[in-house]
């Protein structure tokens, strides 16, 4: 996972409107998961906020400069069954936001993030959507499929999803989707659409899997 890249992102222009709806949704107080922490910006809000959090972080360096008090900060891969013993069995939140495309086998460690879930524990998965405008766009008119540094066609992902395959994989490993929430939306003629606020928001709650560019999803067990 490219977390020095993503954290020179944060640190340039803040956290993204996904992270930004990330830290709402968890609130204040509450003890939480982040599994794929980078160098911990999200982290430095959710401690502001008063919540305990424990980290699960594959990249050492990113690890290293984590400078918010964690309780536990994990320097391994989650896909790592030996993980699963370090962990605790009381989180309100689990948190993987742009990790699940990165993982060998994710339904594998879906599976086991059950084992530590209670009936209250939140699992948010955010994702970009790989059936997009803006990746439909791409392939219809330029045809190609370049990956890249960064982005909906990061080089480091080895999975891709959709608004309508993210939740379908979660209930087959036992997941109850709550909601999916579009966090970056994008439509085509957008600057002509754009100018009608009502219309765009109409278009983009009945084209979902078409607008939604970038989204959250919240399960619970």
């Amino acid at each position: 996972m490219s977390s020095n890249i993503y954290a020179n992102i944060a640190r340039r222009f803040g956290l993204s409107p996904t992270q930004l709806k990330i830290v709402e949704l968890v609130g204040s107080g509450k003890e939480i998961l982040e599994i794929g922490s980078a160098t911990g910006y999200m982290t430095k809000k959710f401690i502001k906020n008063r919540c305990i959090v424990d980290i699960v972080e594959i990249d050492e360096t990113a690890a290293a400069k984590i400078k918010q008090p964690a309780r536990k900060v994990i320097r391994d891969s989650i896909e790592n069954p030996a993980v699963f013993k370090k962990l605790n069995k009381s989180y309100d939140f689990i948190i993987m936001a742009d990790v699940l495309e990165h993982l060998i086998n994710p339904e594998q460690v879906l599976r086991r993030l059950l084992m530590i879930a209670k009936s209250h524990t939140k699992l948010l998965i955010s994702l970009p959507n790989i059936a997009s405008w803006t990746a439909r766009k791409q392939l219809f008119f330029k045809g190609d499929f370049e990956y890249q540094d960064s982005g909906l066609l990061d080089k480091t992902h080895l999975h891709f999803y959709t608004v309508n395959t993210l939740p379908k994989m979660l209930a087959k490993n036992g997941w109850q989707v709550e909601r999916v929430i579009g966090t970056i939306t994008r439509l085509p003629f957008e600057n002509f659409i754009g100018k009608i606020p009502l219309l765009r928001q109409k278009l983009v709650e009945k084209y979902k899997n078409l607008s939604y560019y970038h989204f959250l999803t919240i399960a619970h067990k």
